[in-house]
């Protein structure tokens, strides 16, 4: 039943190495762990526009009051 299964080093991230299938579709695999990290990239692209929205505020705030 290992001989179904390959191992595939994870690195620091993946804690190690896991098993997929020897049939397992990779370029779905990639895909979708593509998708992850843009999907954290748009997320920290958008927190990093409302900060500085905010920073701006509060500048201009503070310095008509």
């Amino acid at each position: 039943m290992s001989d179904d299964k390959v191992k595939i080093e994870t690195g620091d991230a993946g804690k190690g190495k896991t098993e997929i299938a020897r049939e397992a579709n990779t370029e779905e695999l990639e895909e979708r762990a593509l998708s992850v990290f843009a999907s954290e990239r748009n997320e920290d692209l958008t927190a990093l526009i409302l900060s500085l929205i905010t920073t701006f505020l509060v500048l201009i705030f503070t310095k008509w009051m």
